[in-house]
């Protein structure tokens, strides 16, 4: 065998343990399981799992930070839905995504840490996202040009994260919406972003950045 292709297959049976990780440890809990049965799950031996991962520990914490990336993408995703550059449609189809996700990834939902949500690459990309669609929401005059785009992605991350627990712990099995508790918490932020009613923008000087009337 090819040593390329030997490598394709390593990453595969580590990626398919992370994810029998992922179902076994959501399922049962870290002490209920062993490292014998994830390799059960996979199909191979229990002395195989030492390649990828030292000890059930390393492989608990693979599976968790995997299982956060994809929760973490579910909210890049609402980024790029057409909500006719409505605020309070995208906050909402965020609260909504992220319920949802959390219901398709319960071990991130019910053990993942704040230090280890903001540890993440995929976070520090959807920062980024969220920065330059407010950041094109001031360019057409959806969002208050006074506030710096990158802090108000800051913010708006910070409260979505902050609420992440309470949204699934709040929403119902029969509806995958968030609550009114939440729903007026997208309310707030969209109020403060939006632009005063018959608010002037800021004057553009000469090589075109905005200064102070």
């Amino acid at each position: 065998m090819a040593l390329s292709e030997q490598v394709r297959k390593g990453e595969r049976t580590r990626a398919a343990l992370i994810r029998a990780a992922i179902v076994r440890f959501a399922s049962e809990g870290f002490n209920r399981v062993s490292l014998t049965d994830i390799a059960r799950d996979v199909g191979v031996s229990p002395t195989a799992v030492y390649r990828y991962f030292p000890d059930k520990e390393a492989l608990f914490e693979a599976a968790v930070d995997a299982d956060a990336e994809a929760l973490v993408a579910v909210a890049r995703d609402a980024l790029n839905r057409d909500v006719d550059g409505s605020l309070l449609e995208l906050l909402g189809s965020l609260a909504a995504g992220l319920v949802t996700a959390a219901r398709a990834h319960p071990l991130v939902a019910d053990i993942m840490t704040p230090a280890r949500i903001l540890a993440l690459p995929t976070l520090a990309v959807f920062r980024s996202e969220l920065a330059e669609l407010l950041a094109l929401g001031q360019s057409v005059g959806a969002v208050r040009r006074d506030l710096d785009a990158a802090e108000a992605a800051l913010g708006l991350e910070t409260v979505v994260l902050n609420h992440v627990g309470y949204l699934v712990a709040s929403a119902t099995t029969e509806s995958h919406e968030p609550d009114a508790r939440w729903a007026a918490v997208v309310g707030l932020l969209d109020a403060a972003l939006r632009p005063l009613s018959g608010a002037v923008p800021p004057a553009e000087s000469r090589d075109g950045e905005a200064r102070p009337r």
